[in-house]
């Protein structure tokens, strides 16, 4: 098979995958998960519009940023009864203000709108991705399909989260960086940390470069301040409208170092043990294995000097800190680690290992695959 065609086809299977999710009824909403318990607390706009619904379930955090791009000024007063953490999801208001933007008030499409976000926003990311790497050879296919077939990146989409965009946003925030464009590079960690407030974790690994020696400190804070600044702006004001929220919600996200990991791998061993194959449970060790491969791979080869390296560094740590609820749900941790995920894939070294490394790091792509049927 000519690569080319190898190309064409990994877009060809993630446009199916996307069309298959379509309703005439619902359009697609089907990718933002509405949950069946949650149908009674839902935004009066959307009550009387057929959207899918998932049944017996709670469905998803989209259902819930979904819901705040009907007002992402956060004015209306039905958003604190409907959204299960206000203070923590609408802290994420760039993908939702997105939507409302092209949904031009209208629910139906901002709905709709915020339900295709993360396919276009694939569809950006393996572009500019592939400019990155180039198609020179196999590898080069490898390090790409690894990237945009990952579990983290299909489960945005999936299920219209806020990882696939601040990816996207880091993405575009190296590529200014490798260039000296700093203030272009802030300007892009700005939209990040906007989108998800971890992106300022990939900020401070960014802006953390030796490679001219002596490190400008000055010239990071400033830039690490200018991108921040926005975000705590805007956690101000949320916590204005919001001031009943718990703002520590996503403090439930970390936990004592390795604690998480451990409690994630007895529950995987136990179910299997006691005869239950399921997915969370199976797949669920290889995630663990692989996540655990690619930061073997990372520091087995340092390369401080490396943009993408500094940010694998930095999310291999965030690992180690991750918590049972996360775990919870593996795939949930291979979102939170994706940027750990490119940083693998890009940086693997091309040698005779490559291959075996490249399946152990990549073990959930096939799963994750799965789960979009």
């Amino acid at each position: 098979m000519h690569r080319p065609t190898a190309y064409g086809l990994v877009l060809l299977l993630f446009a199916a995958l996307v069309g298959l999710k379509f309703s005439q009824q619902t359009g697609f909403t089907s990718l933002i998960r509405f949950g069946a318990t949650w149908t009674d607390h839902r935004h009066s706009s959307l009550q009387t519009l057929p959207i899918a619904v998932v049944q017996s379930s709670n469905g998803y955090d989209g259902q819930f940023y979904a819901q705040i791009a009907l007002d992402p000024t956060l004015r209306d007063a039905e958003l604190a009864q409907v959204i299960d953490a206000p203070a923590y999801r609408a802290r994420r208001i760039l993908l939702p203000a997105t939507a409302a933007l092209l949904g031009l008030g209208n629910p139906w499409w901002t709905i709709q709108a915020y339900a295709v976000l993360n396919a276009l926003v694939w569809l950006v990311f393996a572009w500019r991705l592939h400019r990155q790497i180039g198609s020179a050879d196999w590898i080069a296919y490898a390090r790409w399909i690894g990237c945009v077939f990952s579990m983290g990146a299909l489960e945005s989409v999936r299920q219209s989260l806020v990882d696939l965009p601040a990816l996207l946003l880091l993405l575009l925030a190296v590529e200014a960086h490798s260039r000296s464009r700093i203030s272009k590079s802030a300007w892009w960690l700005t939209l990040g940390n906007l989108t998800k407030e971890t992106s300022l974790l990939s900020a401070l690994a960014l802006q953390c470069d030796s490679s001219a020696g002596k490190l400008p400190w000055r010239r990071i804070l400033i830039s690490l301040c200018l991108s921040a600044l926005p975000l705590v702006a805007w956690a101000f004001y949320v916590h204005h409208r919001f001031p009943l929220s718990p703002d520590a919600t996503s403090l439930g996200n970390f936990t004592w170092p390795v604690l998480g990991l451990l409690d994630h791998l007895k529950t995987c061993v136990t179910a299997i043990l006691s005869g239950n194959l399921d997915g969370r449970y199976s797949m669920g060790l290889l995630a663990a294995a692989g996540l655990v491969t690619q930061i073997l791979v990372l520091w087995r080869t340092p390369q401080p000097r490396s943009a993408w390296w500094r940010i694998g560094a930095a999310y291999s740590v965030l690992f180690v800190f991750l918590s049972p609820w996360v775990w919870s749900g593996y795939w949930a941790a291979c979102r939170a680690l994706l940027p750990l995920t490119v940083a693998f894939n890009l940086l693997l070294p091309a040698q005779r290992n490559f291959w075996p490394l490249w399946i152990l790091g990549n073990l959930t792509a096939l799963h994750a695959i799965w789960r979009f049927l």
